[in-house]
């Protein structure tokens, strides 16, 4: 009988020592599990933060690159404008020029 009581007893605290194991470890895995979602959710923050600099980065080349072809397409404007200008002067040059030449031929032609 009373190996039979201390059976019963040392099987109850065997039980207890199980329970009290089995709560420590699922206060372990809870605690990991814990580390590991701070630990992602950081990383996911970081991410963002990265992805959000890397779209203003690309916001402010596309910026530059905008105005770098707005310049380029004044300045052939410019050119183009300019060239224009010249052409038409040498062409109302080379007019006065035959003008006058035919001026004189016919005055020759007239003495």
């Amino acid at each position: 009988l009373k190996a039979s009581k201390a059976t019963t007893k040392a099987t109850a605290a065997a039980t207890q020592v199980n329970l009290l194991l089995s709560k420590m470890a699922q206060g372990d895995i809870q605690n990991k599990a814990q580390e590991v979602k701070n630990a992602a959710s950081e990383k996911a923050t970081e991410l963002g933060n990265k992805a959000s600099e890397t779209a203003e980065q690309a916001k402010h080349t596309a910026q530059e690159k905008k105005e770098q072809a707005s310049n380029k397409m004044q300045e052939m404007s410019n050119d183009a404008s300019s060239t224009g200008q010249q052409k038409s002067n040498e062409a109302g040059s080379t007019l006065e020029s035959a003008k006058n030449t035919v001026s004189e031929k016919a005055t020759e032609a007239a003495n």
